[in-house]
């Protein structure tokens, strides 16, 4: 347990992108909604106690409710109880806020406290199952990177997106007893180095050999790359890929990669390029009828599938027969934290702190109420020196 006097400020609230460029939604509560425009002090466009089930669509000029009232291009959407909302039939809790995007069609927000949010990011990103040392260091990890994001895409009304670019989320149906449990024993704790929030990124599994922040071009002091021998028990350590030539140089194309379209047919070889100290492809090979291009190793990964080749820490990689072959070990970027070598550091006894301090050296814990209070006094303290 983490015995610290003061907590996380009441009013720290996410934004979470849910979804995006939709044409409908369907937004629900057993104990009824209320509806009002999104303005402080705004009265309620529909009767709380009979309005169950609402259903949201664009139109010119504003949103229309149920198929009968038009209005502004901006709703937010609560629950009459503490009871959770439902978007499409998911579960969450907060509120949601419904826009009207620059083309006419809806962004849906999930607007949520800082904790609660927590208790579906946890239990989305690990399993429930994982020992509780390792659930808290996740617990951790993800509050540091959900504060360091707070107004990331402010121009776009929201902070993180749910989902693999930030942090998944599946709302209260990935929330559990171990997973609250860790969020609540950690309240407010977050990572700091030299006086800023440490950037807490982390993955699935580093394949045995954790990336420095180079990775992810972000050099951090406390991002390094070492050897984690708590990895290779996970399920992720060897694995295979094909990927179809006809995909890949469609990818190519479509991310705008190369300065010229390629055929299938253009593609006679990829090889591996350099390697980083972690034993990642840094760049690769393209071996084409027009000569050879040499592209990122992540700008591969990505045109070849994520999922598919799971990791830039690549052993083997060739062309044969019209179809790209690779073998690698690891699951995701491997900057900071690996989720499988957290949870065999617990399954060893290893605690909390122990598992936080391997991953990201020389960052310390603190509650993120006190960093508020030093963050605010520091900045006063330079406005009064700039009058000076």
């Amino acid at each position: 347990m983490f015995a610290c006097a003061s907590v996380a400020r009441a009013d720290t609230t996410m934004r979470i992108l849910l979804l995006k460029h939709q044409l409908q939604a369907v937004v629900a509560s057993t104990g009824g909604l209320t509806v009002r425009p999104y303005q402080v002090g705004s009265e309620p466009l529909l009767t709380p106690d009979i309005t169950t089930v609402i259903d949201v669509r664009p139109q010119a000029g504003g949103l229309v409710l149920a198929g009968t009232i038009q209005t502004q291009d901006k709703l937010l959407i609560t629950p009459l109880t503490d009871l959770s909302l439902t978007v499409d039939g998911q579960s969450y809790r907060g509120a949601i806020l419904i826009e009207r995007d620059e083309d006419g069609a809806l962004d849906v927000v999930n607007v949520v406290d800082l904790e609660q949010y927590l208790y579906s990011v946890v239990g989305s990103e690990v399993s429930a199952s994982t020992p509780a040392s390792a659930l808290q260091a996740q617990a951790v990890v993800a509050r540091t990177y959900a504060v360091a994001h707070l107004g990331a895409h402010e121009d776009l009304g929201f902070d993180l997106r749910a989902g693999d670019q930030d942090q998944a989320y599946n709302g209260v149906d990935a929330e559990s007893e171990p997973v609250v449990n860790a969020v609540d024993a950690t309240r407010g704790v977050v990572m700091l180095y030299h006086d800023h929030l440490a950037q807490a990124y982390y993955s699935a599994c580093d394949g045995g050999y954790t990336s420095d922040g180079h990775g992810l071009n972000d050099p951090q002091p406390y991002l390094q790359a070492v050897r984690d021998p708590y990895c290779p028990m996970s399920p992720y350590m060897q694995w295979t890929a094909a990927v179809p030539v006809s995909a890949f140089v469609v990818g190519l194309d479509e991310r705008g990669i190369l300065s010229q379209s390629l055929a299938a047919s253009d593609l006679k070889d990829v090889r591996p390029g350099s390697v980083d100290s972690s034993g990642r492809l840094t760049t690769v090979v393209l071996v084409t009828s027009h000569g050879s291009v040499t592209i990122a190793g992540t700008s591969f990964r990505v045109v070849a599938g994520n999922r598919l080749v799971k990791s830039t820490r690549i052993s083997s990689l060739s062309l044969q027969a019209g179809v790209i072959r690779a073998s690698g070990s690891g699951f995701g970027h491997g900057v900071g934290m690996c989720q499988l070598g957290a949870r065999g550091m617990a399954e060893s006894g290893l605690g909390v702190y122990a598992i936080l301090d391997f991953y990201y050296p020389g960052a310390i814990l603190t509650q993120l109420a006190s960093y508020e209070r030093y963050r605010l006094a520091r900045a006063g303290a330079l406005r009064l020196a700039a009058r000076r």
